[in-house]
């Protein structure tokens, strides 16, 4: 019960520090700084964490280079980006990508990839269909969520008890873990992360399409070869991992 309250009081303060995120100070930059680690730097989607993790330690073993993996927000990525923070290759949704392409961090010849993150209902393993008509938990459309997950499980009419909105699909996962809800709208790869919670149904298209993302170099890279890593996830061992991971290739 106490981890529960203290996973609670985690969530809760991830809610203030989204509010909070345009005020903060600008901790690291590295607009003009020069390097001192081959250590590569990747800010990406929460939900590509699992996926990249396992990508940088593939490439650890076969280069010897580490890529240190920061979790951003969709819709916080661009202004933390805009800071000069160091950084040096993103992986998000073609749609952010765009974003930065017309901001000038990405140069429209640097993207690379493409790799589909169904979103899918899913449970604690065991729960079965009857899930789908209790709670459902979903992300709210916040800077730190890429869906308006009420939105979607409501168009679905699925004849759920409840929708509960949450601040991103970390949350579900939790909640789903901890039995406050019967099932939740996720993406394939958190499913994947998360061993005790199983797939019911993947949402159909015409809900909410799979969230396409790519790979791109950023003009704020300051160390060597950063795109070797574009390269690697890109090559046929990077794409063997994200697949284990639950991305899934175009046809």
């Amino acid at each position: 019960m106490q981890i529960h309250r203290a996973r609670r009081r985690l969530m809760i303060g991830r809610r203030l520090m989204l509010a909070a995120v345009p005020a903060l100070p600008v901790l690291a930059s590295a607009a003009s700084a020069k390097a001192d680690t081959t250590d590569l730097v990747l800010n990406c989607d929460p939900a590509l964490v699992p996926p990249m993790r396992h990508a940088a330690q593939r490439f650890y073993a076969s280069r010897g280079v580490r890529v240190r993996i920061f979790p951003t927000g969709p819709g916080l990525l661009l202004p933390q980006l805009a800071r000069a923070v160091q950084n040096d290759l993103i992986c998000t949704s073609r749609e952010t990508v765009r974003a930065a392409i017309a901001a000038g961090i990405v140069a429209p010849d640097a993207v690379q990839g493409e790799w589909r993150n169904k979103l899918v209902l899913a449970a604690r393993k065991g729960a079965g269909a009857a899930a789908l008509k209790g709670r459902i938990a979903a992300s709210d459309p916040t800077p730190g969520a890429d869906m308006d997950g009420p939105a979607i499980v409501g168009r679905m009419s699925l004849g759920q008890s409840a929708i509960l909105g949450v601040i991103d699909t970390d949350e579900v996962a939790f909640l789903l873990l901890g039995g406050q809800a019967a099932a939740g709208l996720l993406h394939a790869t958190d499913v994947r992360a998360n061993p005790e919670l199983e797939t019911l149904m993947v949402v159909p298209d015409e809900f909410a399409p799979p969230i396409v993302c790519a790979v791109a170099v950023t003009s704020l890279a300051r160390r060597p070869d950063p795109q070797a890593f574009a390269a690697f996830l890109v090559g046929a061992a990077g794409t063997a991992v994200l697949r284990e991971g639950g991305l899934e290739m175009p046809s």
